[in-house]
């Protein structure tokens, strides 16, 4: 096997891989699951600002008891 035939299959190899990424992550079965992916951050139980302001308080009160 020469080495330019081995560098022609790798390349097919690796585009018929990236093409199938790019069918699998358009295809519409998945496009409910990337949306939600996608909404995991706005979909949060607790805002990050009230969470954020409760642990530092919480963190300064503990430094203070010891």
């Amino acid at each position: 096997m020469s080495p330019s035939f081995v560098q022609s299959v790798w390349t097919v190899m690796a585009m018929a891989v990236f093409i199938g990424i790019v069918i699998w992550a358009f295809s519409r079965r998945k496009k409910s699951d990337f949306e939600k992916a996608g909404r995991m951050v706005v979909d949060d139980d607790k805002p990050a600002s009230n969470s954020m302001k409760k642990d530092a308080g919480d963190a300064g009160s503990k430094l203070t008891e010891e």
